[in-house]
């Protein structure tokens, strides 16, 4: 007889056979790498207890265990969390463990985790990682800014968003104002969506005193002076240093080169409130194409001329007062 009329009946089997090898998978790999049952309602609230990335934790060298953490977003109280931290800490681990540890229990899966509460999501957005598009004459940047884009151009209220150091394609001050704006503008948004915001602008963290649903965390480090130590552990409370150097130095970059980063960072931490520039360093760089500053900046005696200058009001300066104060400004340097 022919196939044909068996073939309803193929199919339904294949059905139930894919079904249950599916179903077969869960509850094995549930059993072998400890998930638990999550507790599914019709809320929009996520709660997650010590969850874990599923991928990484299995990649661990032997007695090696992963570090889990708390995540909790809910539209009212407490719907982004503003995630800072220095490189190589875990923020991006962090993101993707929370989509799909969220993505694992909705296709009927345990997950892992101790705990966790999760309502309905309909949608899952990302911004991680960085590409160009070299065929499409498109930058990093221009990617970045694209995901972007559609992501606020299609929020629901049940979504979830995923940021991922928006804005470093660009330089400092355009990369926090558009971090600053993405921000607001979602916890300002009427969907009012629940979202994770990894980010290395410090200044971020200043968001928390504006907006009430916003908090701020970090993903903690030991820091012993020389070395750092990565905890691993998200702890609430903004951090204020990205630990770059040191990284840099982890990876191998020249001591030459990660000793002149240090006195570079200090300067510009001690100098950025005054709009001054950062001084160069004549044993380090000799080519004058490389030059940083016009003059030494720790000189007392330019440091007074420019607090006099600071001070002179422009509108309302004579040109007999302008005179006598280019007078005074030259026995200042006394001549």
């Amino acid at each position: 007889q022919s196939i044909s009329l068996y073939i309803k009946q193929i199919q339904v089997n294949a059905f139930v056979i894919s079904k249950l090898d599916c179903l077969l998978s869960f509850s094995s790999i549930a059993k072998k790498n400890n998930y638990v049952k999550p507790s599914m309602n019709n809320s929009s609230d996520l709660r997650i207890k010590k969850g874990r990335h599923p991928v990484i934790e299995q990649q661990l060298d032997i007695g090696e265990s992963y570090i889990p953490n708390d995540v909790t977003l809910n539209r009212d109280i407490q719907q982004i969390m503003m995630i800072t931290g220095p490189n190589m800490s875990g923020k991006s681990a962090l993101l993707r463990q929370t989509a799909l540890i969220v993505l694992m229990a909705q296709i009927g899966s345990f997950i892992p985790a101790e705990a966790a509460e999760i309502g309905l999501v309909d949608k899952i957005f990302t911004r991680v990682g960085a590409s160009d598009n070299i065929s499409r004459g498109e930058s990093t940047f221009m990617v970045e800014m694209n995901e972007t884009a559609s992501i606020l151009n299609n929020l629901s209220e049940n979504s979830l968003i995923l940021l991922d150091e928006i804005g470093r394609g660009t330089s400092t001050y355009d990369g926090v104002s558009i971090a600053w704006a993405i921000a607001e503008y979602l916890h300002e948004n009427e969907c009012q969506p629940k979202t994770l915001f990894a980010t290395h602008y410090h200044e971020l963290n200043e968001m928390k005193d504006q907006f009430k649903r916003i908090r701020n965390y970090n993903v903690s480090v030991k820091d012993s002076g020389k070395d750092i130590i990565f905890l691993r552990t998200l702890e609430e409370g903004g951090s204020e240093h990205s630990f770059g150097i040191h990284v840099a130095k982890m990876a191998g970059v020249p001591n030459k080169i990660v000793k002149r980063a240090g006195q570079i960072l200090s300067q510009l931490e001690s100098l950025r409130s005054k709009g001054r520039r950062v001084e160069r360093k004549k044993d380090y760089m000799q080519d004058d194409d490389l030059q940083l500053s016009f003059f030494q900046l720790d000189d007392p005696v330019l440091e007074k001329i420019r607090d006099e200058i600071l001070e002179i009001d422009i509108n309302s300066l004579t040109p007999v007062e302008a005179l006598m104060k280019l007078n005074e400004i030259k026995k200042i340097i006394g001549k």
